[in-house]
């Protein structure tokens, strides 16, 4: 992974830089925010189809989370998942990491490498497992992602109560483990015919 030049490197072994409060993102004619986000409308298959929206919804939180971090910690997606999931599981095996934050396990290898030449994770060789744990720059980095986070995710349920996030959390959820039946079309009914 190539690291900008205009910013500075994590593998220089001081801690990441502080993200600011980002600025509002420019806004058009009418009050519409621009950005790297909302750079097209949303497909009008998304209008009536739940897997349109949610795959629409999902391009754009990724493509805003691939900008947001490289800009602010110069650190892609992957990388951000594995610390994320090293903060929260606190030393485990690279298979382990490489679940909990949902990265294939290829990737994570890869991303690993690059956070450890930076100094953000140790990795410990225990018998045929390689143990990864998160440094006290790979702390203090980790502080710095969940508090980002939790910015982003109150901006992303913005006007929405408690209650309507906690629903929005559990249909996701039911949707997530809906999906190994979604091909299966046994339960449908033959088309009929007229």
């Amino acid at each position: 992974m190539s690291r900008k030049n205009s910013s500075p490197s994590l593998s220089t072994g001081k801690a990441p830089r502080k993200a600011p409060e980002p600025s509002a993102p420019p806004r058009r004619a009418g009050g519409e925010a621009r950005g790297p986000v909302v750079e097209r409308p949303v497909p009008q298959l998304a209008a009536d189809l739940i897997g349109w929206l949610v795959t629409s919804l999902s391009v754009r939180l990724s493509r805003s989370a691939s900008s947001y971090y490289q800009q602010h910690w110069n650190i892609g997606t992957t990388e951000y998942r594995l610390i994320l999931a090293l903060g929260i599981k606190h030393g485990c095996t690279a298979v382990r990491v490489a679940a909990a934050a949902d990265v294939d396990k290829a990737a994570a290898s890869r991303s690993l490498q690059v956070l450890r030449k930076d100094g953000m994770v140790e990795l410990i060789k225990r018998g045929r497992e390689m143990e990864v744990r998160l440094t006290p720059a790979g702390e203090s980095l980790y502080q710095q992602l969940q508090a980002a986070t939790l910015r982003r995710e109150a901006r992303i349920t913005r006007g929405m109560s408690a209650a309507q996030v906690k629903r929005l959390h559990a249909d996701l959820h039911r949707l997530i483990d809906n999906l190994p039946h979604i091909s299966d079309d046994s339960d449908l009914s033959p088309p009929s015919k007229h």
